[in-house]
This record gives C-alpha cells, sequence and structure tokens, in this order.
C-alpha cells in the first residue's frame, strides 16, 4: 500500500501519523488504527519511527513494535523495540534492547521509563552507560536530559582504563564528566585504593575530592584525612584535618593536620603539630617539629628519608632530643641533627652544631658531635663531669656511654670517686686528642691522652671552682622532652 499521511488534530498535545504503509482500522478487534509499515508519528517536537504500532486516537496513546526510534530535536535519542506511549501524561514505557543518547553518552537497558515533558527518564532493571572511555553500570538510575545528569543508585561501577569505582549512589554529569559520590565508595587502580563517603571526580580533568571517612589504601601505606584533593595529571594530592599515615614497611605513624603529597618525586609535606611514632625492634621513637617532609629517592627507592624542621623533640626509651631540624635515614637508621642541637642519654647531655646518632638492633650504637661537641654527665651528688673538644664520638653498651673518643681541643673535668659518697679527687685534662673508657657503672675506668696532654689531678677540696665548668657550659635539663609531650 502507499504511505499515506493523517493528521488528527493541530493541538501539540495531539499525537500525529504522519506516514505509514498501511493503516486498518477493525472496530471488532479494538478501538485502535493498526499502522503498518515505515510508520512514522509526530508530537510537537517528538518525532517516532516504528515497524508498527497501535494508535488509540481516542485516548491519545500508541502501543508500537519493531526498530522504535524515538528523537526529540537537540535532546536525545531513544530505540527500542517495544513501547507504550500515553500522549497526554507525555509517559513513555521502551523495552528491549532498548538505547538512549544524549549526543555525549549511550544508556543501555532492557527498560526505561521516559517523561518527554520532563525529559527525565529512569530504569530499575540495570543500566550500562558509555561515555568515552568511561563506562558505568547500575542497578537502578534516573536521567535527567535537561542537566544531562545521572543519578546512580545500587550495586553502582564505572570502569575507566586507569581504574574502577564501587559506590551505592552517584551522580554524573556527562558534558562535565564529574561523578559525585552520596554514599560509600571505593576507587580502584594499580597504585593504591581510596574510600571515601563523599566526594567528586572530574574523570576529563582527573581532579578529585575525598571527605567523609576518606583514606587512602597503597600497598605498604595508607592515609586517613577529613577530606583530600587528588591531581592524577600531575600527581599532587593535599589532605586537610586529621591526617595520619601509616606505613607498615617503615613501621611508622605520623599524624598532623595538614599534608600533600607529589607523586613523581615521591615527597610528602605534613604540618598542623605534625608527631611521628615509629617503632625501632619493639621501642617507640617519637618525633614531633613543625614541618615534616617525606622523601623517597626515585633513582634507590629503598632509600627513604624523613626530615623534620624547627622545634624538634625526639623521645625513645634511651634518647631525648631537640633541635632546630633533622634528618632520619631509614635506610640506615641513622638520625642527624641540625642547628643547636642537644641529646640527653641516662645523665648524659650532648651538644654540639650537628649530631649524628647510630642505631642498631640493640638500640644506641654511636653518637657523633661535630663542631664543638659537648658531653656533660651530673653525677649522683650533682657534680658536672664533662668532655669537651672539636669532634665527639661516643660509643653505647646497652644504651650506657662506653666509650668517648674526642678529637682536636681535647678538654675534660671528672670527678673520680671512690664510692657512691667519696671522691677521691678531680681530673682537669687539656690534649689534642683522648680516649676515655667507662664502665658499667658510669665511673671513668682508662683514660689515653695523646698529643701534649695537660693534666692536673685535684683534691676536691682544692679544686678551683673558676674550672668547675668548661668555657660554654650549659646545662639545658629543663629542655629536655618527656613521653608525656606526645602522647596528650
Amino acid at each position: 500500500m502507499v504511505a499515506q499521511e493523517v493528521s488528527t488534530g493541530s493541538s501539540s498535545t495531539k499525537i500525529e501519523i504522519i506516514s505509514a504503509d498501511q493503516l486498518v482500522y477493525n472496530k471488532e478487534v479494538g478501538r485502535y488504527q493498526m499502522c503498518i509499515g515505515n510508520v512514522k508519528f509526530r508530537q510537537g517536537n517528538m518525532f517516532m519511527d516504528c515497524d508498527s504500532a497501535r494508535f488509540y486516537e481516542n485516548v491519545n496513546k500508541i502501543e508500537a513494535f519493531g526498530d522504535i526510534y524515538i528523537r526529540q530535536r537537540d535532546t536525545l535519542d531513544l530505540w527500542g523495540n517495544y513501547l507504550e506511549y500515553n500522549g497526554y501524561t507525555r509517559l513513555a514505557k521502551v523495552s528491549k534492547n532498548v538505547k538512549l543518547t544524549d549526543g555525549e553518552m549511550v544508556l543501555r537497558t532492557d527498560l526505561l521509563n521516559y517523561d518527554m515533558g520532563t525529559k527525565t527518564g529512569y530504569y530499575t532493571t540495570g543500566g550500562n552507560i558509555t561515555n568515552e572511555q568511561d563506562k558505568l553500570y547500575s542497578n537502578r538510575g534516573t536521567y535527567y536530559s535537561r542537566s544531562k545528569e545521572f543519578h546512580f543508585k545500587d550495586s553502582v561501577r564505572l570502569y575507566n582504563p586507569e581504574y574502577t569505582m564501587e559506590s551505592y549512589t552517584l551522580k554524573y554529569n556527562t558534558v562535565s564528566k564529574v561523578a559525585t559520590f552520596l554514599g560509600p565508595t571505593f576507587i580502584r587502580s594499580e597504585e593504591n585504593t581510596i574510600y571515601c563517603q563523599y566526594g567528586w571526580y572530574d574523570t576529563d580533568k582527573n581532579i578529585s575530592q575525598f571527605s567523609r571517612g576518606a583514606y587512602i589504601q597503597g600497598k605498604d601505606n595508607k592515609l586517613k584525612a577529613d577530606s583530600m584533593m587528588y591531581f592524577r595529571n600531575t600527581g599532587y594530592g593535599e589532605a586537610f584535618g586529621n591526617l595520619e599515615l601509616t606505613d607498615t614497611l617503615e613501621e611508622v605513624n605520623i599524624t598532623g593536620q595538614y599534608g600533600n603529597y607529589h607523586r613523581f618525586s615521591k615527597t610528602t609535606l605534613i604540618t598542623g603539630n605534625p608527631i611521628a611514632i615509629k617503632n625501632v625492634d619493639g621501642d617507640s621513637f617519637f618525633l614531633k617539629a613543625d614541618t615534616f617532609i617525606d622523601v623517597v629517592d626515585t633513582s634507590f627507592e629503598s632509600k627513604r628519608m624523613l626530615h623534620a624542621f624547627r622545634n624538634v623533640k625526639v623521645y625513645k626509651s634511651d634518647i631525648q632530643a631537640v633541635s632546630d631540624s633533622l634528618v632520619y635515614n631509614f635506610s640506615d637508621s641513622v638520625i642527624s641533627f641540625y642547628t643547636n642541637p642537644i641529646l640527653w642519654t641516662e645523665s648524659n647531655q650532648i651538644t654540639g652544631d650537628t649530631i649524628d646518632v647510630y642505631q642498631g638492633k640493640k638500640g644506641l650504637e654511636k653518637m657523633d658531635a661535630y663542631y664543638d661537641g659537648f658531653v656533660i654527665e651530673r653525677d649522683s651528688n650533682g657534680f658536672f663531669n664533662q668532655i669537651k673538644g672539636k669532634k665527639i664520638e661516643a660509643f653505647f653498651t646497652s644504651g650506657k656511654i662506653s666509650r668517648v673518643d674526642v678529637d682536636g681541643n681535647g678538654q675534660s673535668v671528672y670527678y673520680a670517686m671512690e664510692d657512691s659518697a667519696k671522691y677521691s679527687g678531680v681530673n682537669d685534662v687539656i690534649c689534642g686528642k683522648m680516649t676515655i673508657n667507662i664502665d658499667v657503672g658510669n665511673k671513668i675506668r682508662t683514660i689515653v691522652f695523646k698529643q701534649k696532654p695537660k693534666s692536673i689531678f685535684y683534691p676536691l677540696e682544692k679544686f678551683p671552682s673558676s674550672k668547675a665548668k668548661l668555657p660554654n657550659f650549659k646545662w639545658f635539663q629543663e629542655l629536655r622532652p618527656s613521653k608525656l609531650e606526645f602522647l596528650n
């Protein structure tokens, strides 16, 4: 039959038959016209093609079959194999091989309910969305054509070549390509897993923000904070509020209020009263400062150093310290203190321009004080034993000083005790180099003087008070950190 054009009215609410190969009306079968072959309908700016349809003119409804194609000008294109459409409510129910696109994305589902008036569609039987490299699935979803926005619920999964995303509730704008998380969400990539309960991800610019229980879990570390920003293209990230970084490889936990991370240079900065607690063979090493910078050597990844700046304080059971700055080399457990460092071990105070501390499996092993090194030990009766020189090397056994080597401008004042209450005298020494051996009771066992030594042994009562303290003597006991400072 030759295609014919039939109009049922001029109102935009009325459905019009534009053409069909055949029109059949059988009152006995039902109150509808059967449209067969190359069927075309129109309602306002909405056009529809199909293989065949039942047109209920009196109630302004269509039931369409086979290769259905619906289009709204500059809005969407919709395909399916079966359609129920109400021209008054403008509600369309499309099923079987449903496909919807707005030019930016493609949605495929088994059943879609679409409101032509509000330009809103929803599905409840599972849907797959493709938008360039992004592929998304959810059990339920709503699409707002005017704002180009999807609202997904229930088993939401987004797949990208670089990561996968799982969420219960997600908003996604097909133009801006921004995904907004409105519930528990996981983002997994080769390098880490990100979790949050609220946030957004610009899938085009690779910029993201996470909050509400947010954390990033890597192979050997985990970062938690109140909120985070991450710029994937540049590898730069920021964390804000109640930051906590846990490194299981180095057994260190760092807290603070702000942090930033450079992925390519492997550098992390942490401020806001940062505190680090590191496990050192079963003992806890506490560190605090104004700023931490954690650096991994990109050419040799096993070499990692933690830098601390301004108002550095350290507490460990066998050593306490303050300084302006510090470098902790995790690869060899060497700690370097810079600018006015002061260290304490038991009853000893050690100062110098720079101090290096060497640790082993049994704790403190060696300490080097450079440029005006000064060791002061206060004995049980309040007298100060002192050792001074350009460079001082102190060796430790079971956490106690067992030997001290002085190199350059060596000076020593030592109160020799016969027992815990009686002194045999005071040894006042000046020489280029000296080696002092100390026993387990913290008493000097032997002293070896080298390079033109000058030594005077005074009875205690005749020791001049003017010699009781070597030049630049300062006792800083009030600055010695306690464990409580790191726990409050």
